[in-house]
């Protein structure tokens, strides 16, 4: 099936991953600075493949708590 411009939905914003719901535009943090943090836990657990969603999210943690002492 070839999808069209109709065919594609996307979940509610409450469904969506909070990197991606614009409501809280405040708190959205630029890919770049969570990718590099994420890279950056890969490394500390010895470069062990398996943690991509877990290192994603705990970068984003970090940041958010990084940029609210700021």
């Amino acid at each position: 099936m070839i999808a069209t411009k109709n065919s594609i939905r996307l979940a509610p914003s409450s469904a969506q991953p909070e990197s991606l719901n614009m409501d809280n535009a405040p708190n959205v943090l630029a890919d770049s600075a969570v990718r590099t943090r994420a890279y950056e836990l890969y490394e500390l657990r010895g470069r062990v493949d398996g943690y991509a969603n877990e290192d994603w999210y705990q970068a984003e943690t970090d940041l958010r708590a990084q940029s609210k002492q700021e």
